[in-house]
């Protein structure tokens, strides 16, 4: 029963959920063809999915993990790779954002629920080797949360930028050129407030770190959550004081932010002299 394929499960998450599907099968005694038998695959299936080449869809994912007895951990490791509107984590986010009614977000990237389909549809598509998934579900997801800032109950979307995230090139120059364009356009939205953060106004203290890539959701019932993405699944954070430390931190930063007109003259001025058609 030996495998001579070997995974380095820090290459990527991917990497991580093959290594693991591997360490399963060997840890029950099975062999790679006894498991294709026992969820319906060829051998060269599970070889691919062990060795990271391929990923299983859905229902082979729930297969793998009741053959190999991982009482649904194997599958939530899928589960967390995934970036679509099925997935368990992807419902709840959505959830939270369905229900929020003003947005906080601070981020050295460009905000997800701003950006244009080419962009991240080429976003998604660069991470997809490491990050695993299906791309079109990851763009229907992205379609689908960006969706709630153009709805009738819209909600308050404020973002302090880095200036970075203008000059992080993602895809061509068409690609920036549209995305940098439907940000002014974002900008001039009643609704919609960003800041940005010139390269010469960092902040000088500390807690910039711990905002990083954070957004304050302030929900419908009252109760504000703030979201920090992870590697691979975000976490929540919920507890009212820890909460303010949050909005302390975010208020500072809009405060040390170029005022709107100043931030959409600099997005304007990077798109004219980085990527002019």
């Amino acid at each position: 029963m030996s495998d001579p394929e070997r995974l380095d499960p820090s290459r990527g998450v991917i990497a991580r959920y093959a290594a693991r599907l591997r360490e399963l099968r060997v840890e029950r005694g099975l062999t790679r063809a006894e498991v294709a038998d026992r969820v319906f695959l060829s051998y060269s299936a599970i070889a691919k999915f062990e060795t990271g080449q391929r990923f299983p869809v859905e229902e082979a994912a729930q297969l793998l993990d009741e053959v190999l007895e991982a009482d649904g951990k194997l599958f939530d490791l899928w589960d967390d790779i995934q970036e679509s509107p099925d997935t368990r984590w992807a419902k709840q986010h959505y959830d939270y954002e369905s229900r929020t009614v003003k947005f906080r977000h601070y981020t050295d990237f460009m905000p997800a629920l701003l950006q244009t389909d080419d962009y991240l549809t080429a976003l998604l598509r660069r991470g997809l080797p490491e990050a695993g998934g299906n791309l079109e579900a990851k763009v229907r997801y992205r379609q689908k949360r960006r969706a709630l800032l153009e709805g009738p109950d819209q909600p308050e979307f404020h973002a302090v930028i880095l200036e970075a995230a203008l000059h992080w090139r993602v895809g061509d120059d068409r690609i920036m050129r549209g995305q940098l364009a439907h940000l002014l356009a974002s900008a001039r939205k009643p609704r919609i407030h960003l800041r940005i953060v010139a390269f010469d106004r960092v902040p000088p203290f500390d807690g910039l770190t711990n905002l990083t890539m954070a957004t304050i959701m302030t929900l419908r019932s009252g109760q504000s959550i703030v979201y920090q993405p992870g590697i691979v699944r975000g976490t929540y954070i919920s507890k009212p004081s820890e909460v303010a430390e949050y909005v302390s931190l975010y208020d500072s930063l809009e405060g040390w932010a170029l005022s709107p007109e100043a931030s959409t003259a600099l997005i304007q001025k990077v798109l004219e002299e980085k990527y002019r058609a």
